[in-house]
């Protein structure tokens, strides 16, 4: 990693355009989104992937800083990175995130969040992950985190809840970890007075308030993690080892085909576990961004 840290300063003194060898970028900000992230995913080394993962950031910069999110076509841009948003008028919020595998089956991030500050002037604040920070070996269930030092993953859905006079915020997303484990995250999130902060205490998993809960498995298997509306429930498979002594090491956990739940109640999210779910679509396949990082 020293030898990348090393050249990337060198290498960002090229301009955007220069990094994309797929031609003239788009001049429709999304479809220019689109290529320099098409050339984040294929890139065939961590300093090329990281070079274009800084030219994606600038123009994240740019083109939100002059185009309005909620009127762009940013579903298009959904179908190729993790794009989510809830609220509505002034409280509205969005994400873009995504991710780019290293190397050494190690994941780095990228994202923005879009809002708006207590004026109803949208800002776009950018979310800076740190892969060498100590806290991705093992994320802190009780600690909150800003954008500035933001944990990193993929977020696929969004979920929106009243407390009280504010909107709290329920983020289901994807973490690939590395190449033994790989995770499934809930995260909250509020913003007030134009700031972010992630890890609201609202998650009640029979322990105390947590703000976040992160469900670790093999990263040979694939767990489910979803909201499903019609039962006003996030669901999610039940994670276990296949033998006892083998308890503790989330390397070999799967799902054991039981699944649990967090249903809102008074201003929390509750376990419930081991629910009744009956859906033949809740094993259906989604796009892990690590199995499409590989076949690149």
């Amino acid at each position: 990693m020293r030898r990348i840290a090393f050249w990337l300063p060198l290498l960002l003194v090229f301009t955007t355009n220069a990094l994309w060898s797929g031609g003239e970028l788009s001049e429709d900000p999304i479809e220019k989104l689109l290529q320099l992230h098409g050339q984040v995913m294929q890139a065939s080394s961590d300093s090329e992937a990281l070079l274009a993962h800084e030219a994606l950031k600038e123009a994240m910069r740019s083109v939100w800083s002059t185009h309005d999110f909620w009127s762009s076509d940013w579903q298009t841009l959904s179908q190729h990175m993790g794009v989510v948003s809830a609220g509505s008028g002034d409280k509205r919020v969005a994400l873009i995130t995504w991710n780019i595998e290293l190397q050494n089956r190690t994941q780095a991030y990228g994202g923005f969040a879009l809002a708006f500050d207590r004026s109803g002037k949208a800002v776009t604040i950018e979310l800076n992950h740190h892969p060498q920070s100590l806290h991705r070996q093992k994320l802190d269930s009780k600690k909150r985190f800003k954008a500035d030092d933001w944990p990193g993953a993929v977020y696929y859905e969004i979920i929106e809840q009243e407390q009280g006079n504010n909107l709290v915020f329920t983020l289901l997303g994807w973490d690939g970890a590395d190449g033994i484990r790989s995770r499934k995250v809930i995260e909250t999130l509020s913003f007030h007075h134009g700031k972010l902060r992630f890890g609201v205490p609202i998650l009640d998993l029979g322990r105390g308030s947590e703000k976040r809960l992160i469900l670790e498995h093999a990263d040979a298997v694939t767990a489910m993690l979803r909201w499903r509306e019609d039962l006003s429930m996030i669901v999610m498979d039940h994670l276990s080892a296949p033998e006892s002594q083998m308890n503790g090491n989330t390397a070999f956990y799967g799902p054991d085909m039981t699944y649990d739940a967090l249903v809102w109640q008074k201003n929390h999210w509750v376990l419930k576990e081991d629910v009744e779910i009956r859906d033949p679509d809740m094993k259906k396949p989604w796009n892990n961004p690590k199995r499409l990082r590989r076949r690149h």
